[in-house]
């Protein structure tokens, strides 16, 4: 099943530059990803993909250039426009899953209905309760001990603590999804269940998906591949990489 790919633009980007360290970072002249799109963004190291990530969330702001993401001027927002923004609409998958320790799986998993009345709204019109819904989607990464989630996820495997990254993200059904490698430390059987689970997740909400990934076996599942040399003029002129 394919998305409802619209043609109204999830992401729009002119010119849109960001330098550290006296060297452009990102360098990006243009690059538009339709609603509803299922992509696939891979480079070297160092090529920007994170960074591009951090824009497009609002976490980091650019130099100058456009950025629109789901139809909001990024550019124009305060930085508690941009918090509030991101609660509501994004489910990012860190790099790093970027859980709270202290936290348990279940509390990390149900931490974006605590941020944005949308998400909770979206939970809590189902017929299943917060709780159950973030078991479902645990259950369909195959973490389908309940006790599991009780756990602090400072006493998890790498491999479970991105499983419970991906079901935060998700939960709330956020318009853009943005994963940054996000089983990067799963084998290749539970990396496809995790990207299939993000893929299927997108398609039935009509979520617009950007994923981080240097597993080329995934490739066939994405609507689109992105080179971040073929977006990003830094990536091949940066002196620093």
């Amino acid at each position: 099943m394919k998305n409802s790919v619209s043609d109204n633009p999830a992401v729009n980007i002119k010119d849109l530059k960001l330098a550290f360290h006296g060297y452009n970072s990102i360098d990006i002249p243009s690059l538009e990803i339709h609603s509803g799109e299922i992509i696939l963004l891979f480079g070297e190291n160092g090529s920007g993909k994170t960074t591009l990530f951090r824009l497009l969330s609002g976490l980091l702001r650019p130099d100058s250039g456009e950025l629109q993401v789901l139809g909001h001027d990024l550019n124009r927002m305060s930085s508690r426009a941009k918090d509030y923004f991101r609660g509501d609409h994004i489910g990012y998958v860190f790099q790093n899953s970027n859980l709270m320790p202290y936290l348990t799986a279940l509390e990390n998993i149900l931490l974006p209905c605590g941020f944005s009345s949308r998400k909770q709204k979206i939970v809590d019109s189902g017929e299943m309760t917060r709780e159950y819904e973030a078991y479902q989607l645990m259950a369909k990464l195959k973490v389908e001990d309940p006790a599991r989630l009780r756990h602090k996820t400072s006493q998890l495997s790498k491999g479970l603590r991105q499983r419970i990254a991906v079901a935060r993200a998700l939960i709330g059904n956020p318009s853009l999804i943005l994963a940054d490698e996000p089983a990067s430390a799963m084998g290749s059987y539970s990396q496809r269940l995790v990207y299939e689970l993000m893929i299927n997740h997108a398609r039935e909400t009509n979520a617009t998906l950007i994923c981080i990934s240097h597993n080329k076996e995934m490739d066939p599942l994405f609507d689109r591949r992105l080179n971040m040399k073929d977006i990003n003029i830094s990536a091949e002129t940066n002196p620093l990489w």
